[in-house]
């Protein structure tokens, strides 16, 4: 009888933590340098946010995005959850406050490629949804490059969107050879690339194509992580994913991976707090 009490209190201690912790999130400060840049600037990285909201209005994560004062704000993909509409009016309000604090650009996710499929079920919402989305001013790309004012630089923003099937359950797909330069040509290599590319798993295809900056998301973190080693299990089903977190450096690249600042269908996180990023871009000397 002792044991099952225990058990109880712990599966109830257990429920109460993770619906506290569901309402955190942190900021997760980064440099990126670069003898491309002129002048130091600033943006705001907002991915997974899966039509969350914290408080009234998102008021907590708009307030804290002020505070940064980005020069940009890059979201990397899913701003919604395709299956429920609801998240759809989230999203949009939190972007309708968003434009007012800098330049918003917005990617794919696997969320919103899902609903390109007009046999999806939402997929006349998402159109209307998108209509509205660029009614505000917000830069939507899907798989294409354009030159964007970065902090009193010039800078090439790319955005990749990634087919479906390399969003495949359980098991990582090799990029296809020449994926992206067929899909995504370099274009101006002078000037500082960044690259918005929602599933962290092709990262040395990220770097090899020439991005001084890539940013993605997808595996929030590995939804369990181990202080010191990393995650347990991705959404997508696999085992230890090697780009769960953090900043991988890759050779003249750095690849960002966000934890992601919302959930879907497994609402877990353990030892893995939501996040918003906050990215420096500082200039360094070229060297001859």
């Amino acid at each position: 009888m002792g044991i099952l009490v225990a058990i109880v209190v712990v599966a109830i201690c257990y429920i109460v933590w993770q619906k506290w912790e569901l309402t955190k999130f942190g900021v997760t400060e980064y440099e990126v340098s670069s003898a491309k840049l002129k002048y130091p600037a600033k943006a705001a990285v907002i991915a997974d946010l899966h039509g969350f909201s914290y408080g009234r209005g998102n008021q907590r994560l708009l307030r804290q995005v002020r505070a940064l004062s980005p020069d940009a704000i890059f979201i990397p993909g899913d701003m919604l959850v395709s299956k429920y509409p609801d998240t759809y009016a989230s999203a949009f309000s939190t972007l309708q406050e968003l434009v007012k604090i800098a330049p918003v650009y917005y990617s794919y996710g696997n969320h919103e490629s899902r609903l390109r499929d007009v046999e999806a079920a939402q997929h006349p919402l998402f159109l209307q949804y998108l209509k509205e989305v660029k009614g505000l001013g917000v830069c939507v790309l899907e798989t294409e490059s354009l030159e964007i004012p970065l902090g009193g630089n010039r800078a090439m923003l790319s955005a990749l969107e990634l087919d479906l099937a390399y969003y495949e359950k359980g098991r990582v797909i090799p990029l296809e050879p020449g994926y992206m330069e067929r899909r995504l040509p370099l274009e101006r290599p002078e000037l500082f690339q960044i690259l918005l590319a929602h599933n962290p798993a092709y990262a040395k295809e990220y770097a090899a194509w020439g991005a001084d900056a890539a940013f993605c998301g997808h595996n929030h973190g590995g939804l369990i992580r181990f202080p010191g080693i990393g995650s347990l299990i991705s959404p997508q089903f696999t085992w230890f994913p090697k780009y769960d977190s953090g900043k991988i450096q890759l050779g003249g690249c750095a690849v960002i991976v966000s934890r992601g600042l919302g959930t879907h269908t497994f609402h877990i996180r353990i030892f893995n707090r939501a996040e918003l990023l906050s990215v420096k871009f500082l200039p360094t000397e070229k060297t001859s």
